[in-house]
């Protein structure tokens, strides 16, 4: 994916955006259940499924390179699963048995990868970082939990924009051409990327302790109310998540 981490934070321009933060992010984390616990070995379950995060981006309505890189990226990472599984001899679905049965675990491998994938990317980019702050505030969350999650955020954008300046410079010396000009390049990169990695980390550590992040938990900078169309999205997300659980406990053809 070559989209930047930074610059996806916010970048959906849907109807959600109009609903609070907190909204937003309960509403993905329970489509992302939808996506997990629906049964993928039937049709219904694959349609709810699918109709859920096909509305879900529209609500969020994120770039098209977004969703096209998610989608690659998926579609690398899941397919090989294809390959892979019907050959093992111990798996539960081999060549011993019909091609529909063995090939069933890769199939929901990756129907709930894929979706999961994009329902996760989706609602970052209905959420700017401040967005992402506010929602866990006034959602039942520990504060050590919080502040981790937030500094995980803030760190991994600043991680990526160094990750990159140390390929923009090796590529300005001409270290990206040639196998064993490369492979020297991976070996000694631990020597380097590794150390300023833990070094940034355990200076956050000693801030976020001189600071009291552990003490006090953090204060919201803004109002928000929910209004009707809150509860609307968060109910509608939840019975998503009820008629998953029904598909499953039920069996439904």
């Amino acid at each position: 994916m070559k989209t930047i981490w930074h610059d996806l934070w916010g970048c959906g321009r849907g109807p959600i955006r109009h609903t609070g933060p907190q909204t937003r992010l309960g509403a993905g984390l329970l489509i992302f259940l939808v996506c997990m616990i629906s049964p993928h070995s039937t049709w219904a379950g694959v349609v709810l499924v699918v109709g859920v995060v096909t509305a879900w981006l529209w609500a969020c309505r994120p770039p098209f390179k977004v969703v096209r890189s998610t989608m690659l990226f998926g579609l690398v990472i899941f397919v090989p699963y294809f390959f892979l599984l019907p050959f093992l001899p111990d798996a539960p679905g081999t060549f011993s048995e019909n091609w529909g049965q063995a090939l069933l675990v890769p199939w929901q491998i990756l129907l709930r990868g894929l979706c999961g994938l994009l329902v996760s990317v989706t609602t970052v980019s209905s959420l700017s970082q401040s967005d992402l702050r506010e929602a866990l505030l006034r959602l039942p969350v520990p504060k050590i939990v919080i502040a981790i999650l937030l500094q995980i955020v803030h760190q991994t954008t600043v991680l990526y924009y160094e990750t990159r300046q140390i390929s923009s410079a090796l590529a300005v010396r001409g270290a990206s051409s040639g196998i064993l000009t490369v492979w020297r390049v991976l070996s000694s990169l631990p020597q380097v990327w590794l150390p300023r990695i833990i070094f940034r980390a355990e200076r956050v550590a000693a801030v976020m302790e001189l600071r009291g992040f552990c003490e006090t938990r953090p204060l919201s900078f803004d109002k928000v109310i929910l209004k009707y169309h809150d509860y609307l999205v968060l109910t509608s997300a939840g019975l998503f998540v009820i008629s998953a659980l029904l598909m499953r406990i039920l069996g439904a053809p």
